[in-house]
């Protein structure tokens, strides 16, 4: 079926709308901030945080960019936005001196400039990288077992530090690229099985997070013996789509191939499988997960049904989960998981999806992840059948986008028991859950329709680590 070509227009129309809405750099972060901070305190607060990729401007500085290649007057307005994240920085620390990487690479492949600014970005991220790495090392040596999701986690973690280290390193940066060989390094030693002191002694992968490292008091109440997290933004399968990523890419290390096997099979292995295809949950227990990572491969698709707790989306579900396996098997020649990471989209396409993904147009948790991975997808199979999908899912989009409001979307901010069943919207510029990631979706999914360009590496959604 033809793309409807109305539908394209108006998907790539309201991207340059949005990205009109998040032209000012000042008024962006102060609408941002005065938003947030109207929230009820008993909500888990979603954050501006002014220099971060995935909550700052250096995600609306993607928009503007990616806005240039049609309009040469958004780079402009690209610049502003990283001037500002630069600004950002002396508050932030060299903590977020890699958040630069990403953008500033894309801008000054389509601009020029920015030499200064990379290779000073460059040395400070690869100098902080490493330290934490040695940090994390020496913890593992004295208290053993036992992480923390954002020890290695894509928002907070290693996978997520080493994004821009993989971008420098392709560029040649070899303080980026030793760098990043050390968080292989750290990342391998974390797939071999450990003994949990706390799971009865049992065996469990090496990314079991341990209950006296949980912020929460919940988590330590449901799992009350560490957990293990199966998704993209928080658990497993970002250092699976990073190792797979930097693999594919030439940056390699001992053991690495064998560690993508391990944590590809795990994932496998915990999937939920039922007339609509793969899901998974988002954690389970060691006792869920105990012995299955030893299971054959063939094995490796528990005939269980899904889940009540199976989500679709990039951050913890089907979509992000199953790019990441796609990753994997395309890294290891494995024609097993990138069938099984097809199968999951598949199903994905065709069943509904759940309230809280339908209310949600945002990229981490809702339905712009979703479209974005099956339009990935539909682009690297060929598979012309996920289309319809898309289109709905972009229809859905284009209609939900409200002139009315400061940014054109609003992140829907799940209710906690304290404030009511209703979940909040709330006015947000960002790339994770706000308007500048719908945007940039429909921007893709608008050209990938159309056939216009190749969609095998689009650039910006290296911050989800897709490509």
């Amino acid at each position: 079926m033809t793309a409807p070509l109305a539908l394209c227009d108006a998907a790539s129309d309201l991207a340059y709308r949005v990205a009109d809405l998040l032209s000012s750099p000042e008024r962006v972060a102060g609408t941002a901030h005065e938003a947030l901070t109207a929230l009820p305190p008993e909500l888990l607060q979603p954050a501006w945080q002014p220099a971060s990729l995935l909550m700052g401007h250096p995600g609306i500085a993607l928009l503007h960019t990616r806005c240039a290649r049609n309009d040469a007057r958004y780079a402009a307005i690209g610049h502003a936005h990283l001037a500002a994240a630069v600004a950002a920085t002396t508050d932030a620390g060299p903590a977020a001196v890699g958040d630069l990487l990403l953008p500033a690479r894309l801008h000054a492949d389509a601009h020029g400039g920015y030499a200064r600014l990379l290779a000073r970005c460059a040395e400070v991220h690869a100098a902080y990288v490493r330290a934490r790495v040695a940090r994390l090392t020496a913890r593992w040596q004295e208290h053993g077992p036992g992480l923390a999701a954002d020890d290695y986690d894509v928002i907070s973690g290693l996978a997520g530090e080493a994004r821009g280290l993989l971008l420098a390193a392709d560029h040649g940066d070899e303080r980026c690229a030793q760098a990043l060989r050390d968080v292989l390094t750290h990342l391998v030693r974390m797939t071999h099985p450990v003994r949990s002191p706390v799971a009865d002694g049992s065996q469990v992968p090496g990314w079991w997070c341990a209950p006296d490292r949980y912020l929460l008091a919940r988590d330590r109440e449901e799992y009350p013996r560490g957990d293990l997290n199966v998704g993209v933004a928080h658990g497993i399968c970002g250092p699976l789509a990073l190792m797979s990523l930097a693999y594919r890419s030439g940056h390699r290390v001992p053991g690495m191939a064998d560690a993508l096997r391990r944590m590809a099979d795990w994932v496998v292995s915990v999937a939920h499988t039922g007339d609509l295809g793969m899901r998974w949950p988002g954690r389970v227990a060691p006792t869920e997960a105990a012995g299955e990572s030893s299971r054959p491969p063939q094995e490796l698709q528990p005939p269980r049904k899904a889940g009540a707790r199976s989500r679709p989306g990039w951050c913890y579900g089907t979509a992000g989960i199953a790019w990441s396996l796609y990753l994997a098997g395309r890294a290891l020649g494995d024609g097993r998981l990138t069938t099984l990471a097809e199968d999951a989209v598949g199903g994905l396409a065709r069943r509904p999806l759940d309230a809280a993904v339908a209310t949600d147009p945002g990229f981490c948790h809702g339905r712009a992840g979703v479209l974005h991975t099956v339009s990935r997808m539909a682009v690297a199979t060929g598979r012309t059948e996920w289309w319809a999908r898309a289109d709905d899912l972009a229809q859905e989009l284009v209609a939900e986008y409200d002139p009315r409001t400061p940014f054109g979307y609003r992140q829907v901010v799940p209710p906690s028991p304290a404030s009511g069943p209703a979940p909040h919207r709330v006015h947000h510029p960002g790339l994770l859950d706000g308007a500048a990631g719908i945007a940039l979706v429909l921007a893709e999914y608008a050209d990938a329709r159309r056939g216009v360009g190749a969609a095998e590496v689009n650039g910006w959604d290296a911050a989800f680590l897709m490509g």
